[in-house]
């Protein structure tokens, strides 16, 4: 069934409940009084003044709110409401069909027979008195509803183009994070490769075949929405490797990935900057250093931890802040209550912990 049908359904049921509300509520539901001539008794005048409702409530939501209290003609609408108020107050009690004096049975009292009788001589204008109030609170209830209905709608379609748009944003910066290896770790491991050629070391074709598919993996395999978890983990088994080839002996690198990574898909690109922001910070060519990397899967949940050596330079905080800022924003996009991230600095180490549910 199609969302429009659903839609309809849900409308025709509502104006059912709405309208019957007061036959289903009356002391005279099911019984025939004798006083008047149909089944459901006095509720019935309440569901064909009603009726003038229906068409209120859609002329309201659909035309008087979006072309004039959205507009901010206030003074239009406002006076188009009371008008239409004014019309639905002066449609008359047809007492004279509904109430029948000469069903009044003969044991009825005179007072009760002189009572009907001046009802159903009473001019069926405009209620007077507290009896006009039934049919304001309706009026004004059904008013406030098509409002509503129309101001929450539009909320939500602001709600939906701002969220869309910051989508947009992000996919635009992820396309070009796609579209860029970072050129200082092309050119070192272009230069890795070159010094082990003229070497002729027996690392070079796997050193080649690792640069080739990291190239392959950020421009075809990275350009989808989702990738398999599996091939982010090769991805970034192969970017340490290469790392490996350019570090000295001073650096200490522990790897470890464990779980199933088959099973589940992941956002391109969202783990990598963390291990590249510890290679980058974490690495020096004169003093020991530590980089520990731990990746692990249960139960849909990747946990990751980085735990590096922090050298200071001058650029680190700014560049740093940044990237993590990014990352962070993705994954407030991608994952929105799905995932933890916390980082930060503690003596002469900096520790990124994340965990995301990839379900």
């Amino acid at each position: 069934m199609s969302k429009r049908a659903i839609t309809i359904i849900i409308h025709i049921t509502c104006w059912a409940l709405f309208l019957l509300l007061p036959v289903i509520f009356s002391p005279a539901f099911g019984t025939r009084p004798k006083e008047f001539d149909h089944v459901f008794g006095y509720p019935l005048r309440f569901i064909l003044n009603n009726l003038f409702l229906v068409p209120f409530f859609y002329f309201n939501a659909y035309f008087l709110v979006p072309e004039l209290f959205f507009k901010r003609k206030n003074i239009l609408y406002f006076g188009a409401i009371l008008l239409l108020l004014l019309m639905f107050l002066l449609i008359p009690e047809d007492r004279q069909r509904i109430i029948n004096i000469n069903n009044v049975p003969p044991p009825t009292s005179f007072p009760d027979r002189e009572r009907l009788r001046i009802m159903h001589e009473r001019p069926n204008i405009l209620f007077i008195g507290f009896r006009i109030l039934p049919r304001i609170f309706s009026f004004c209830l059904v008013w406030l509803l098509g409002t509503m209905l129309q101001v929450i709608e539009r909320w939500r379609i602001a709600e939906k183009r701002s969220r869309e748009s910051e989508l947009e944003k992000v996919n635009a910066e992820l396309s070009y994070l796609k579209l860029q290896i970072n050129p200082h770790f092309l050119f070192n491991t272009l230069n890795n490769i070159y010094s082990l050629a003229s070497m002729q070391s027996a690392q070079t074709p796997a050193a080649v075949m690792k640069l080739s598919e990291i190239m392959r993996y950020v421009t075809q395999d990275a350009q989808a929405d989702m990738v398999p978890l599996e091939k982010e983990i090769q991805y970034i088994n192969n970017y340490i490797e290469l790392q490996k080839m350019r570090s000295n002996d001073r650096l200490e690198l522990v790897f470890n990935a464990g779980g199933d990574f088959s099973k589940n898909n992941i956002a391109p690109l969202l783990l990598i900057s963390f291990v590249e922001n510890g290679f980058k910070y974490g690495i020096s060519n004169h003093e020991k250093s530590l980089i520990s990397i731990d990746i692990r899967v249960e139960k849909d949940t990747l946990e990751m931890q980085v735990h590096n050596t922090i050298f200071e330079r001058p650029e680190n905080g700014v560049t740093s802040s940044i990237g993590m800022s990014n990352t962070r924003r993705r994954l407030e996009l991608l994952y929105p209550g799905r995932h933890a991230l916390s980082f930060g600095k503690t003596g002469n180490f900096y520790t990124v912990d994340l965990k995301i549910e990839l379900s």
